[in-house]
């Protein structure tokens, strides 16, 4: 009897798949081995995958540890900054300049959908 493998589901973006990693490290943290947490949507990487991508933005000087710092805090959080909070707003700064840099890696590995380009608007004349 042969298991057949439900069709992995990119993540709607790139918030979404960090999120998920800070996830599912928390509960291998707590004893919990990252494979044996249940996760009801097989996804197309491991949370490990994910880590590793951003890890590599940090060894290239593209992340700073001001984005790591706002990263691990609002992912043990399990929440983005809310920028309506005057406290949240330089956590949300970095968090999107983050994310525009960590998004197209994790679309070029298929693990996030591809976010449409914007659409340019012609005018006739």
């Amino acid at each position: 009897m042969t298991r057949q493998r439900a069709a992995a589901v990119p993540f709607p973006s790139a918030e979404e798949a960090w999120l998920w990693t800070c996830r599912m490290v928390a509960g291998n943290v707590y004893g919990v081995p990252v494979q044996r947490v249940p996760e009801p949507i097989p996804r197309p990487c491991q949370p490990m995958d994910v880590a590793h991508a951003v890890d590599q933005l940090y060894r290239r000087s593209q992340l700073t540890r001001d984005h790591l710092a706002v990263l691990g805090h609002y992912g043990r959080r399990r929440s983005a900054p809310d920028p309506a909070r005057d406290r949240e707003a330089r956590a949300r700064l970095l968090w999107d300049e983050a994310f525009g840099l960590i998004a197209p890696v994790l679309a070029a590995k298929g693990f996030i959908l591809r976010e449409p380009a914007e659409t340019a608007v012609f005018e006739l004349v």
